[in-house]
């Protein structure tokens, strides 16, 4: 049977939305449904769905601004599909995205994550070349261990994965704590809080790599990890995550451990060197590469 999927649009910001909300209804697939979880200050994106009716779509203005975390975990809680397709209000989605994604589910009982290669785009929708992250993972689709994807990204330090744009998986598999589903062991997650997520899905079973791009990750300035304090809460938070990760199967090999951290110290000497920091910046990385010398001693 075909799995019913849920395309779950966490919107906030209203420069990209009709791009994205396009690639979402134009998919090539029979079973789906969009919702769109409106946290944005005006009311241009709830007007945007309405100029249009469309039965596949179900939109949501929250009676309070959620926030970041808190308006994905709202999208998910709404959901009603089978499987879930988060779509960053500022990406695309490829017309076989669904399709291709979907189909692996039903091919392999044990995955819990599906993904692709995805292409970068500009603020005009115009290609440009690809970052160390979207780079192949493999040249032909595959089916991987997760635990083995997951090493993978902590030892290279960089989200191979996926934007949430660019994962499928079962929304009955996602763990949920109280602060919400990029919360682990106590610790909301921003920077990486896709990478957290994925992280424990992937500790469950095995992933599907599409080696065709089925989405569109856009770079524009408004985005909030250009800023500086995210950049530093981006290495930060990769610390956290090596020692979360760990926890639930991860870096088993000690030179695997070993890499992982080393790792975090090159981002963060990387970080210093290209990007002005305050004080206070300052005093975290600091402290973060003496918490690394000592783990590595």
């Amino acid at each position: 049977m075909t799995p019913r999927v849920s395309i779950l649009i966490p919107a906030y910001n209203e420069a990209f939305f009709r791009e994205a909300f396009a690639s979402a209804r134009a998919q090539a697939y029979d079973a789906f449904e969009i919702v769109v979880c409106d946290d944005s200050a005006g009311a241009a994106i709830g007007e945007w769905v309405a100029a249009d009716p469309d039965p596949r779509v179900r939109y949501v203005r929250n009676p309070e601004r959620r926030g970041f975390e808190g308006n994905f975990t709202e999208c998910l809680r709404q959901a009603r599909g089978e499987l879930a397709k988060f779509l960053n209000d500022d990406d695309r989605l490829r017309p076989d995205c669904l399709a291709r994604l979907a189909a692996a589910f039903g091919a392999d009982p044990r995955l819990t994550l599906a993904t692709s290669r995805r292409e970068v785009i500009d603020e005009h929708g115009a290609p440009r070349a690809a970052m160390p992250a979207t780079s192949p993972v493999s040249y032909v689709s595959c089916i991987a261990a997760g635990i083995e994807l997951g090493d993978l990204a902590l030892i290279n330090g960089l989200n191979v994965i996926g934007e949430p744009s660019t994962t499928m998986f079962r929304i009955r598999d996602v763990p949920v704590e109280a602060g919400g589903i990029f919360t682990w062991d106590g610790k909301p997650y921003h920077c990486l809080a896709d990478l957290s997520l994925w992280l424990r899905l992937l500790a469950k079973g095995n992933a599907y790599y599409c080696a065709t791009a089925l989405s569109e990750y856009r770079v524009h300035a408004g985005q909030e990890q250009r800023s500086s304090a995210m950049g530093v809460k981006c290495v930060t938070e990769r610390l956290d995550l090596i020692e979360a990760a760990r926890g639930v199967g991860y870096l088993r090999a000690p030179t695997a451990y070993r890499a992982a951290l080393a790792r975090v110290e090159a981002l963060s000497a990387a970080w210093r060197a290209r990007v002005p920091v305050s004080e206070a910046q300052r005093v975290t990385l600091d402290a973060l590469s003496a918490t690394i010398a000592s783990k590595l001693a």
